[in-house]
């Protein structure tokens, strides 16, 4: 299990973090009020201070999620995540603060 920190992006003004995952994972967050929610990823580790890029300049692609969540993932958010190629970076773009953000790989 590991705590994401997210920090805010000052051009698109999100919160964003970005962790590796080895394994399949569970990505578990909640907010003080709903908001837009993106996910992206990249094969490979490439672990680097989050900083005003966005995940395209970053070379991230988007993650297919519910439809529902990009415009209203709602307070809590907590959904499971299978691949079939790891290691990869994940990075979470969130339209509101995240109080609580927790990344859990399977064993």
């Amino acid at each position: 299990m590991a705590v994401l920190t997210f920090v805010q992006n000052e051009n698109t003004q999100k919160y964003v973090a970005e962790a590796v995952v080895n394994a399949n994972f569970n990505i578990h967050l909640e907010r003080p009020g709903g908001g837009g929610l993106q996910l992206f990823q990249k094969n490979g580790e490439y672990t680097e201070a989050i900083d005003d890029r966005t995940a395209t300049d970053r070379g991230f692609d988007t993650v297919s999620v519910p439809n529902t969540v990009p415009y209203n993932a709602g307070q809590i958010f907590d959904y499971d995540f299978d691949g079939l190629v790891y290691p990869k970076t994940i990075r979470i773009e969130s339209g509101s603060a995240v109080t609580i953000g927790i990344l859990t790989e399977a064993e």
